[in-house]
This record gives C-alpha cells, structure tokens and sequence, in this order.
C-alpha cells in the first residue's frame, strides 16, 4: 500500500461534514485492494473487517473536516509533503490516524488473529457525530480505539461541551425614533451578571458571539441572540447551571437542536457534546497502557464522539499528531508519527484480545 499517497489523496479531498463522499471511496478502495470486505453504511460510514471470531475490537475515527481557510495562509497546499511531513486539513483530525489505522490492518493481516478487527471512519463528527451515533447503535465490541490525536499518548475522555443560546426579545423600531426600552441593553446587563457570577466547580462558560435580528444598523432588533461556550466536567450538573442562567435576565436559554442527515439516516441532534470517562483502573485501560509502556491515560481538552461509542463499549484514545495543529494553517503530521502509530495500534489491538481472553 502506497500510504504517502494515499494519505496526500485524502487531504486533497475537502471533506467537509455531509460532503465525505470522495474521501471515503479513497478508502473504500484502499481497505479492498489490502484484501477486506468493506462498504459504506446507510449513514455513509465507511467499514472493513479483517478476521471472524470475538472479541472484535474497533479502530474508530472520522472522516469530515472543518474547512481549509484561506489557502494563502498555509506554509504549504494541501496533500504537500514536505519536510518528512504531510500538510493539509485532516493531516491530524484526523486523516492520518485513519491512514495509521489501515497500516495497522495490514501488519495484522500477516499474522494468526485472536479476534475480529473493525475499521469505522464515520461522517459529521465535526457537527454532532451522527455517523458515530448511528453505528454505536449496532456495535457492540469488546472496545473501541478511537484515533483523535493525542501525540501517541493513551487517553481515556475529555469534557463536555454545550452550545447554549440566550434570546433577548425586543421591539423593532426605527433608531430615529427609538425609545430608551433595547434588548442590547438587557443584554448589556446580562453578561455583567454573568462576570459576577461566583466560580462554578466544572464548569467554564465564556460569551463567543452575539447576533441580531433583523439585523439592520438603523433599527432597534427584534432579537438578541448570545452565544455561550459551556465546558463541563462529567460531575458538574450542566441542568443546574442552566437554571442558573436563567435568573441573570429576561433571557430565553436554551440548548438548539439542528436536523442533520447523511446517506438514509436523519437525525435531530442538540447543540450538545457530552463528556466522557474511562475509569483510571480499567482493566482494558491497564492493559493499553502496559502494552505502549505508559504509566497513565491523559485527557483531550477537546470533545470526541468517545460519548456515543462509550454507551455500547470502552473508548480508549490514541492517535498520531500534535492536538495542537488541528484546525490551524499549520496542520502536519509527520511520517513517521503515522508509521509509529501504525505500529502501535497493531500492538494495543494484540493486547485486548490478550485481555479478553
């Protein structure tokens, strides 16, 4: 398998949520010419399998990207190796630890299998995870490997992170003639409330945006609209700061929903990315860490689709790539982090069997 190019053939192919199309028949013919059955699902996911027997364990990641941003602001074009790396949107979230885990199935396709190995990449993880939300649905492995990059660190979940909108209703009015009565002004009050608020144990909330509505510049809005990044720990009650919220002012709060689909699936998902957590004592967790000889798991500061998957089996996390360069102009991921990776899901795939058995 030429991975280079493969892997430069999937950054090159803009895969943005709902638009995965192209970068999963790139793996589609990838995973077949290595010899396994593999097909897209009716959500659009792409599967393989290698082996029949249990325990399955789970290579898991996704497809979709956020967009590339200006091109002008990129050291490098998309796909470019250069410097014993790989640039482009995906390089690390996470085109690359899908290409790691396709090296991992065809180390392990030359030796005896104590199990069944899945390779899952799911679409729109970026928006919701309705590919990941869909096939957790039908899995249920002895544990999934979720590829997020991590640095080649063990992790075992992050926080959680909700989108909560707060609507401040008003009168549209002419600014000629307006009156002293403005929902900028509630709003205005609001965020002061929200400053004095005492600090809340696990949970962060920090003001993003504001929108309103019309939105003319000679009128009083009809709306106002805030935007609140809320990042919670799993044992923080995400309820009862929203009953909080809802004391600072005559706000509207609330967490929106948006109907996604993709493939045959619909799905109404709210503006919601649980936490998740693997306990530290696990025993799959204590085998993984043995097995890479590390002494403890860490946690992404970022959200994962980890939730969905943990409601069937354990997620661990483990991926190539510097967490830091996703999402950025910068993002690279250097080729021999991607062989390395390769080689070490292979060997975490080794120890859970081992440890099921």
């Amino acid at each position: 398998m030429d991975w280079v190019r493969l892997l430069s053939r999937l950054l090159q192919a803009e895969s943005l949520p709902g638009q995965e199309g192209e970068a999963a028949g790139l793996l589609l013919e990838a995973l077949k010419g290595l010899g396994l059955p593999a097909w897209l699902d009716e959500a659009g996911n792409v599967e393989a399998l290698l082996g029949e027997g249990e325990p399955e364990v789970v290579l898991a990641g996704h497809l979709d990207v956020v967009p590339v941003g200006d091109p002008s602001h990129w050291p490098h074009p998309q796909g470019a190796v250069a410097g014993g790396a790989v640039w482009g949107r995906g390089a690390v979230d996470m085109k690359g630890p899908l290409v790691a885990m396709l090296l991992a199935l065809e180390a392990l396709s030359r030796g005896p299998l104590r199990g069944r190995v899945r390779f899952l990449a799911t679409v729109q993880e970026e928006v919701g995870g309705l590919g990941s939300r869909y096939a957790a649905a039908r899995l249920s492995p002895l544990a999934f490997l979720l590829g997020e990059p991590s640095g080649r660190r063990l992790m075992r979940g992050h926080r959680g992170r909700a989108e909560v909108w707060a609507d401040f209703e008003g009168e549209e009015t002419h600014a000629a003639i307006a009156g002293p009565e403005n929902p900028l002004f509630d709003l205005a009050e609001y965020l002061l409330a929200l400053r004095q608020l005492p600090a809340i144990p696990g949970i962060k909330p920090t003001p993003t945006r504001v929108d309103t509505y019309p939105g003319a510049r000679n009128q009083t809005p009809g709306v106002v609209r805030l935007y609140l990044d809320v990042r919670y720990e799993p044992e923080a009650s995400l309820d009862g700061f929203m009953e909080t919220l809802k004391t600072l002012g005559p706000a509207s709060v609330y967490l929106p929903e948006e109907e996604r689909a993709s493939g045959e699936v619909r799905m109404r998902i709210p503006a919601l990315w649980p936490p998740y957590r693997l306990p530290e004592g696990h025993p799959l967790l204590r085998a993984a860490l043995k097995a890479l000889g590390q002494e403890e798991a860490g946690l992404w500061p970022f959200t994962t689709d980890a939730p969905y998957l943990g409601a069937k089996a354990p997620v661990l996390g483990f991926g190539p790539g510097d967490p830091a360069l996703a999402h950025t102009p910068k993002e690279h991921i250097p080729l021999a982090e991607v062989e390395a990776a390769g080689r070490e899901y292979a060997l975490l795939v080794e120890a859970l069997w081992n440890a099921a058995s």
